[in-house]
């Protein structure tokens, strides 16, 4: 299976895989998206980005090796603005699932989240990808915004408790199916 490259870039970004030395750094920045758990739920995990260094955050029946997580930086300032997080070939061989892709809060609304989304997209349909799918919290209206701006225009589930109040909460599963005309 072809996976993306241990370093690349965009225009104004370098992506590269994550080295030990930089989980601190990376994982501040992770710890500015704690609003995230009003929209999910899920509990503050201030060893995200070692767990994800160490053990990966693997899929049912994942393995490491399918598994990468990268720093985002900027060319110009070279400064750490962000993490990408995925996993080649889930759920299907052809299909890549992005775990997790966050911009600071401070550097975002500049374009680089639909940068780096554009810069992927053309990566993984080089490398024969047929799709790209991530998981959305229904709260989570300014990511809702991003995806679909992004291309992810299929649900492929919704998830989450049956009810809707202020203490349950819902996911939905987006797919953007690659194809020439998007690059």
């Amino acid at each position: 299976m072809k996976q993306i490259p241990t370093a690349w870039n965009s225009e104004r970004l370098f992506i590269s895989d994550l080295k030990e030395s930089e989980i601190s750094d990376i994982q501040s920045i992770v710890d500015t998206s704690n609003y995230v758990q009003e929209w999910d739920g899920r509990d503050h995990e201030p060893d995200y980005v070692r767990s994800c260094f160490e053990k990966g955050n693997l899929p049912p029946g994942g393995r490491m090796e399918n598994y990468r997580i990268q720093t985002i930086r900027t060319i110009q300032e070279d400064e750490n603005i962000g993490v990408l997080s995925l996993y080649h070939g889930y759920p299907m061989e052809d299909s890549v699932y992005l775990e997790f892709l966050y911009i600071h809060s401070e550097t975002q609304k500049q374009g680089y989240g639909q940068e780096m989304m554009h810069a992927l997209t053309q990566l993984f349909f080089e490398l024969g990808y047929k799709e790209i799918r991530i998981n959305v919290a229904l709260k989570n209206w300014p990511a809702l915004r991003f995806w679909t701006k992004a291309g992810f225009d299929q649900i492929s589930g919704i998830y989450g408790d049956l009810e809707h109040s202020d203490k349950t909460f819902g996911n939905m599963e987006l797919i953007k199916t690659l194809k020439k005309h998007d690059i």
